[in-house]
């Protein structure tokens, strides 16, 4: 006996310590996978500032290689051209970053200056005998035939400059021959001040949220650093990308890194609150459970010595297992509530931030309910984002149910939703839609997608103008438009926008995750169909799918879906 009552009486600790140790591994999983993606989060943002400080280098150094090249090709066929006047178009607006550019030929062993034109504003002088790195570059343009870039150095009339003035220094060479190639007239050189140069390509686009360093890559074990970029404000973080710059026949290395946070603070610390909110909920679930347990062991006990005192009276002994059977079927009731929202700790945030605000709203100050308020649309943020990588995952491994599906009544759905939930009242056209064999369930998700997105990206206070259409194509094919009159996006990222997280620069400010069109792209693979968007004329896009018809046997192993996934 005193061995049984040893064992009910570490029962409720027990189960307490199991309810709060789930508790506990359900939300450090949970904060752990949240503090993963905010890391990648963080990661894509980074790499996209650094693609963009890469692309303005990039255009910058083709600017100036594309122009010391023509000089070069007008100095071969009519050297005379090339004179002080023929070099006048050229200013700092039109080389941003420039120093001078020289005409040079050989006369008789020597170098002889035949034109030449400071782009800066200052005199550039002459030069008794150019620097040894502009011979070398020199030598390899004459003996290549192709621009060469001299290694990193003082130009002479930078050596007694100091501080930031003094500054290292490419020079572009490129030889000038004969419209026929058979006679060689010298080279164009054309000089940039390296930190003139980053200053002038990054300065103008945009670019304040990054450092930028840039470096010259022809030793890898020891690379000489040329000049930098915002490197006065404070880095925001470790996080560093090194990225590739070609420069004639050197190699340069750009490395970025953030000079402002990459997520706002309160993304930041969302783990952080998911932590704390798990700890706090598992901590009052363990203690529920304890009390729950403990009033069940107390019920017991009053029901034995009751049945002890009074074995006659069987009313109380009915009494206490009615009141014991009750308050197990609250813990069990309670066990498996519990058990459910530790399956979801995000939200349980949501439903704890909203309670609070509704219970406490009145007493607490703006400042408390505006981080409420921040708790709750930046969790339900996450949770969209969760949904559309779900949405995503499963788009490639969802088992398809071919049906016929009328596309009208489906489009008629999808309208209508929109049309509910949009603030301003879009103007949606549906013309006639055929009956296509194909998922249901995926095919509407995809049309949800196109006509979100155009009744989304449009102009800011401009109501949202969509069309839906169909368009016949051969050997039983269908291709479904959606034409919108938004934004747009440009042709040279009309095959871009359907890779995951990928979003163009026009979409900046408009809420989605870079997922949708690539969701789309999936389903329409799973139907054996193509995805694709072409400019609307008059603007906008036509976003379209092709789907098979509706008048073949769609469990027929010759389907184009079956055909695909047996691909």
């Amino acid at each position: 006996m005193r061995d049984l009552v040893r064992g009910r009486t570490w029962r409720g600790p027990a189960l307490a310590s199991t309810v709060l140790a789930l508790g506990l591994a359900a939300t450090g999983a949970g904060a752990l996978a949240l503090h993963s993606a905010e890391k990648d989060c963080a990661d894509a943002v980074l790499r996209v500032r650094a693609g963009a400080t890469q692309a303005a280098v990039s255009a910058a150094v083709a600017r100036h290689t594309t122009t010391a090249q023509h000089l070069a090709a007008l100095a071969g066929n009519a050297p005379a051209a090339l004179d002080a006047a023929g070099l006048a178009r050229l200013s700092r607006s039109t080389l941003p970053g420039a120093y001078d550019v020289r005409l040079i030929a050989p006369d008789a062993g020597r170098l002889t200056a035949v034109a030449g034109r400071p782009i800066d504003g200052t005199a550039s002088g002459t030069w008794t005998a150019p620097p040894p790195e502009v011979t070398a570059a020199m030598d390899v343009a004459r003996d290549t035939g192709q621009l060469a870039v001299s290694a990193p150095h003082l130009l002479p009339h930078d050596r007694a400059l100091t501080g930031t003035r003094r500054q290292l220094s490419f020079v572009l060479v490129v030889p000038a021959r004969s419209a026929d190639g058979a006679e060689f007239r010298g080279w164009v050189l054309l000089s940039l001040r390296a930190g003139d140069f980053l200053a002038e390509a990054l300065g103008s686009g945009g670019h304040a949220a990054v450092t930028a360093a840039l470096a010259d890559a022809g030793d890898p074990a020891a690379p000489v650093g040329v000049a930098a970029w915002n490197a006065e404000i404070a880095p925001a973080g470790p996080e560093t990308v090194a990225l590739p710059v070609a420069f004639g026949q050197r190699q340069l290395t750009l490395t970025v890194r953030p000079g402002t946070p990459l997520m706002s603070e309160t993304r930041r610390h969302l783990d952080t609150l998911v932590l704390i909110g798990g700890v706090l909920f598992s901590a009052a679930l363990g203690a529920l459970v304890l009390v729950l347990v403990a009033a069940r062991e107390r019920s017991a006990t009053s029901a034995r010595r009751a049945l002890a005192d009074r074995r006659a009276d069987a009313d109380a002994l009915l009494l206490a297992q009615s009141a014991l059977r009750e308050r197990e079927a609250e813990l069990a009731g309670f066990s498996a509530l519990a058990a459910d929202r530790l399956r979801a700790p995000l939200t349980n945030v949501v439903s704890y931030a909203d309670l609070l605000a509704e219970e406490s709203g009145p007493r607490l100050d703006p400042a408390a309910l505006g981080f409420l308020d921040t708790i709750g649309r930046s969790t339900r943020r996450m949770l969209h984002v969760v949904d559309e990588l779900l949405a995503y995952t499963l788009a490639s491994e969802a088992p398809l149910l071919l049906e016929p599906v009328d596309l009208a009544r489906v489009a008629d759905e999808v309208v209508a939703a929109h049309v509910a939930i949009s603030p301003t009242l879009p103007s949606i056209d549906v013309g006639p839609l055929p009956v296509v064999t194909a998922d249901a369930a995926l095919l509407r998700q995809l049309l949800d997608h196109l006509v979100g997105n155009a009744v989304t990206y449009v102009r800011h206070g401009a109501a949202a103008r969509v069309t839906i259409g169909a368009r016949q194509s051969a050997n039983g094919w269908w291709r479904i438009e959606v034409a919108d009159r938004g934004i747009g996006i440009p042709a040279e990222h009309h095959r871009r926008v359907f890779a995951p997280f990928y979003r163009t620069p026009a979409a900046e400010g408009y809420p989605g995750t870079g997922l949708g069109l690539a969701t789309c792209q999936r389903i329409a693979g799973l139907h054996g169909g193509q995805v694709g968007v072409e400019p609307n004329p008059g603007g906008g896009s036509v976003f379209w799918f092709t789907v098979f018809d509706g008048q073949s046997d769609h469990q027929s192993g010759e389907h184009p879906v079956f055909l695909a996934h047996r691909a």
